[in-house]
């Protein structure tokens, strides 16, 4: 069994359900649709594992403009909510593997996680990004599964739906789990904002 402090599960939510999104930010490279290349990891082994999980946070979309063009991006409400499942593909990756991800969806060099502070709180402030907030939402097998989100949930007046672009990479994402096209989008479309 791994040690805690060097793995951890990564609960995607976003367009990192498709696993080749989420290997953009392990190996480098573009996506067609998104606007950036990604650095990459320091260590682009990919993960050891990956799994279908429920994630009892409200999934919503906000802000304005992202690499995906105009249109809001996945977060999840901090406040846990049992009636409420938002899908999501869970990576085993190495806790350095999981820094990389969060350093490059937040745009900065370098982040120091306290883990054991994480898992006292079930939560951590890192920075005042958009994915600034680490949460933990679960364990599997001894070990924590953790996503991140906003420090704060954005107002009603900042929900936005996605771009047709980042909605497309999510859909697909959703589809590696199992759900039809169907199924995913009545899914998606009702997080969307009225």
């Amino acid at each position: 069994m791994p040690n805690k402090m060097d793995y951890i599960w990564y609960a995607s939510y976003g367009s990192n359900l498709l696993y080749n999104r989420f290997m953009r930010y392990i190996e480098g490279g573009r996506l067609e649709g998104s606007s950036e290349t990604e650095q990459g990891a320091r260590d682009t082994s990919p993960p050891l594992k990956s799994m279908a999980y429920s994630i009892r946070h409200e999934l919503y979309f906000a802000k304005e403009r992202s690499k995906w063009g105009e249109g809001g991006v996945a977060f999840i409400r901090n406040m846990q909510n049992s009636e409420i499942s938002t899908h999501s593909k869970a990576y085993l990756v190495t806790t350095e593997q999981f820094e990389d991800v969060v350093c490059q969806e937040n745009q900065v060099r370098s982040i120091k996680v306290d883990y054991e502070l994480l898992l006292k709180q079930g939560y951590l402030d890192l920075l005042d990004n958009w994915y600034g907030r680490l949460l933990l939402v679960g364990f599997k097998e001894s070990l924590p599964i953790v996503t991140f989100t906003a420090p704060l949930d954005w107002s009603a007046v900042e929900e936005n739906r996605p771009s047709q672009a980042y909605e497309s990479v999510i859909l697909k994402g959703l589809q590696e789990l199992g759900l039809s096209r169907q199924r995913a989008l009545a899914y998606l479309t009702s997080r969307y904002p009225e």
